[in-house]
C-alpha cells in the first residue's frame, strides 16, 4: 500500500505528534509499503526515515510559536490532488487538523482515498477570552471556518477535521473516550509506536536513582513542579541517593534552570536529539512524566517502555503500557512527588519490578504490531457508515 501521511507542525522541532508521524513512517517502509510524507518546507535539513518520500509546502510561521501557517486553498488542494494521483498514493492518514489537513482531506476525497484521522490532542491548552475571536479568526483564515463545538477553537478545528475522516485514531482509550463525548463518532484506540531502534537494557549497577524528565519545557508539562518535588526530595534523602536529569527545550527552560540551581543532583541538559534521548533512558533507572490532564499519549512512555524503563507520572488517566511499568504518584502536586522519589531513591525493588513490567509491555508500542492494526484501518475497513 502506497501512503500518505501529513502534518502541519514543522520538522524543525520534533515534537510528539511529529516523533509519533515519522515512527510510523519508518514503521510502514519497513513492512514493505511506500510512505509521502506531506509537512511544510523546514528550515533546515529534515531528518526524515530512509526510503520516506516528502512533499514539501510553504507558508508563513506564526510568530513566538514557529508554528507554520499553511493556507487551505484551491492551489494547494490542486498540488496535493495532483501529487497524491501522481504517487499512486492509496490511503490519506492525516496527523494533525488545519491548513494541511483540510486540503490533503479535500484531495483525498476527490480521489476516493480513505482517510485516517489520528487525534494526537484533544486537550489544547486553553486559551484567555479576550484572544478567542483572533485566534478563531486567523484558523479561519488559514484552515477555513467550522462549527463552534466548543469555547477553544484549536479544539473546534479537531473536531471538525475528526468527524470528516472515515476512521479516526486516538493513541489512547481516554482520549477515545473523551473524543466521543465531544461528538465523534467510534473513534478506535491504536498506541503509537516507537521507531524499532529502541532495545531494552539492564539497569544502572549503582546506589543512587537516576531519573529522567524528558520533554518539552513549557507550562502543560509542568517542569517546575517536577524540580519542586526534587527540591523536597533531596532535603530528606541522604547525600548522592537521587540524581535527576531534565532534558528538552521550551520558554521555560530559562526559569528552569535558575529553579535548579540550589537543587543537589539535578542537571539540566537542554534539548537532545533522538540518540541523546535514547542515551540518556539507556543512562537512568526510570523516566518522570508530570503533565496532568494534558497529555495523550506521550511519546516518552512509548520510549521508556520499549527500552525497558519504568515512568514515574502523575496522571492516572494514562495507562497504556503503564498497567505494569507505571510508578504512579498519590498526587499531582511537588509534595507527592517528592513523596515517591523518596520512597524509590530508599528502595530500588519497586523501579526494578517497573522495569520488568516494561519489558514484557514492550509489544504494545512494536512497529509491527502498530503496522499491523493500522493497515485495516487505512484501507477504511473500519470507516464509519
Amino acid at each position: 500500500m502506497r501512503i500518505a501521511i501529513v502534518l502541519d507542525y514543522s520538522l524543525d522541532l520534533v515534537g510528539g505528534a511529529q516523533r509519533a508521524a515519522l515512527n510510523e513512517a519508518a514503521a510502514l517502509v519497513a513492512a514493505g509499503h511506500g510512505v509521502l510524507v506531506v509537512a511544510p518546507r523546514p528550515r533546515g535539513r529534515a531528518v526524515l526515515p530512509p526510503g520516506v518520500d516528502a512533499l514539501w509546502t510553504e507558508g508563513r510561521r506564526l510568530p513566538l510559536l514557529d508554528f507554520p501557517l499553511v493556507r487551505d486553498d484551491d492551489a494547494l488542494r490542486d498540488r496535493l490532488h495532483r501529487h497524491l494521483r501522481s504517487a499512486g498514493i492509496e490511503a490519506v492518514h492525516l496527523h494533525s487538523e488545519f491548513g494541511h489537513a483540510r486540503a490533503a482531506l479535500a484531495a483525498a476525497r476527490r480521489l476516493g482515498l480513505p482517510v485516517t484521522h489520528t487525534v494526537h490532542t484533544a486537550y489544547w491548552p486553553g486559551l484567555p477570552a479576550p484572544v478567542r475571536p483572533a485566534a478563531r479568526a486567523l484558523l479561519a483564515s488559514v484552515a477555513g471556518p467550522v462549527p463552534r463545538r466548543s469555547p477553544n477553537p484549536l479544539l473546534d478545528h479537531t473536531l471538525a477535521v475528526a468527524v470528516a475522516a472515515d476512521v479516526v485514531v486516538s493513541p489512547s482509550a481516554h482520549q477515545a473516550a473523551d473524543l466521543a463525548g465531544l461528538g465523534v463518532p467510534a473513534p478506535v484506540v491504536l498506541p503509537n509506536c516507537d521507531d524499532g531502534s529502541g532495545t531494552p537494557t539492564p539497569l544502572p549497577e549503582v546506589d543512587h536513582l537516576r531519573v529522567a524528565w524528558i520533554g518539552r519545557c513549557v507550562p502543560e508539562k509542568r517542569p517546575l513542579t517536577f524540580l519542586a518535588g526534587v527540591r523536597l526530595a533531596q532535603r530528606r534523602l541522604p547525600p548522592d541517593r537521587l540524581r535527576v536529569a531534565i532534558a528538552g527545550n521550551g520558554l521555560l527552560l530559562p526559569v528552569a534552570r535558575r529553579a535548579a540551581e540550589d537543587v543537589p543532583g539535578t542537571v539540566l541538559l537542554g534539548r537532545l536529539d533522538r540518540s541523546g534521548v535514547q542515551r540518556l533512558i539507556a543512562d537512568s533507572h526510570l523516566t518522570a512524566l508530570t503533565s496532568q490532564g494534558f497529555d495523550n499519549q506521550p511519546m516518552t512512555v512509548v520510549e521508556s517502555v520499549r527500552a525497558g524503563r519504568g515512568v514515574l507520572h502523575t496522571d492516572p488517566r494514562l495507562t497504556e503500557g503503564l498497567d505494569r511499568a507505571g510508578l504512579l504518584t498519590a498526587g499531582a502536586d511537588a509534595e507527592a512527588i517528592a513523596d515517591r522519589l523518596v520512597e524509590l531513591a530508599l528502595d530500588l525493588e519497586p523501579v526494578r519490578r517497573a522495569a520488568e513490567g516494561a519489558r514484557a509491555s514492550a509489544d504494545l508500542f512494536a512497529p509491527e504490531t502498530h503496522v499491523r492494526r493500522l493497515l485495516p484501518l487505512l484501507a477504511g475497513q473500519h470507516a464509519r457508515a
